[in-house]
């Protein structure tokens, strides 16, 4: 059985294919760039492609992210809280805490052995808690997106944004820049200010081993030593920890399309 998982994120929308519930046979990924129908659609070419299918050999399609309502050719669509759990858990089943920090929003939750979410706290309120600022921080300093985390690691002395809002934190980084801070410091600050705020989220919830970090940031070392320096605990980060939900999504379409070709058929009424 081949289930499908669309995470319509409002950044990046991700797929992946799974076969059985256990093999993940492909995974994609573009720009949403405002259009998570078209990105969707267009995700679930490059899947099927990959693995030399046709769409109608993907027998179950589950959506989550911001858009999951959105898409119109899904069978089941679940929370991108829900999601993020269940396919955190499948790429490290020994993970009990779970950080996500995606483009409009951040979130820690602790979860069980088999994925499910126990609790979890949110932040939403500020582009300064989530993934997008450093994107802003980014275009400001003109610093290309994928040089952030390498020129931050070269830090010596951080130089931490206090501002919880992002547009008052861009004033403090304009500050920052006039008084001649190193770059690298201003760039791993912008980094430990995220921590912390994740960090505050993940004290909520109750940290617990271990943790993994999923969503946009997970390929940034950076990132991760940032919320390492700030918790004070080890943090993994799968190589797939960015399609940790569209994972998830699967899995759970999986087990719906289980359950539904498990159900005895309605026996024939005759008069």
């Amino acid at each position: 059985m081949i289930s499908c998982g669309l995470d319509l994120g409002a950044g990046t929308t991700k797929g992946v294919l799974l076969e059985d519930g256990e093999r993940v046979l492909a995974s994609a990924s573009v720009p949403t760039r405002g259009n998570p129908v078209e990105r969707g659609r267009q995700v679930l070419e490059l899947l099927v492609e990959e693995v030399n299918a046709l769409p109608d050999d993907v027998e179950y399609l589950c959506t989550t992210g911001a858009a999951r309502y959105a898409f119109p050719d899904r069978n089941l669509q679940v929370s991108d809280i829900t999601a993020s759990g269940r396919g955190a858990v499948f790429l490290n089943p020994a993970t009990r805490h779970v950080v996500d920090i995606g483009n409009q929003s951040s979130r820690a939750m602790s979860v069980s052995e088999t994925g499910r979410v126990v609790r979890f706290k949110m932040n939403e309120k500020c582009a300064a808690g989530a993934g997008r600022f450093v994107d802003r921080c980014a275009k400001y300093l003109q610093v290309p997106l994928e040089e952030m985390s390498p020129k931050a690691l070269a830090a010596a002395n951080p130089k931490i944004i206090s501002s919880v809002c992002a547009v008052l934190a861009e004033t403090e980084i304009i500050n920052n820049v006039a008084e001649e801070v190193p770059l690298a410091d201003i760039l791993m600050g912008v980094y430990l200010s995220l921590a912390q705020r994740a960090y505050l989220l993940m004290r909520y919830v109750g940290i617990q081993p271990e943790v993994t970090l999923v969503g946009g940031l997970v390929r940034s070392e950076a990132m991760v030593r940032a919320l390492e320096r700030t918790a004070k605990v080890p943090v993994g980060a799968p190589p797939m920890g960015q399609h940790a939900a569209a994972i998830g999504a699967a899995l759970l379409g999986y087990t719906r399309m289980q359950k539904l070709s498990a159900k005895p058929a309605s026996p024939v009424v005759t008069a």
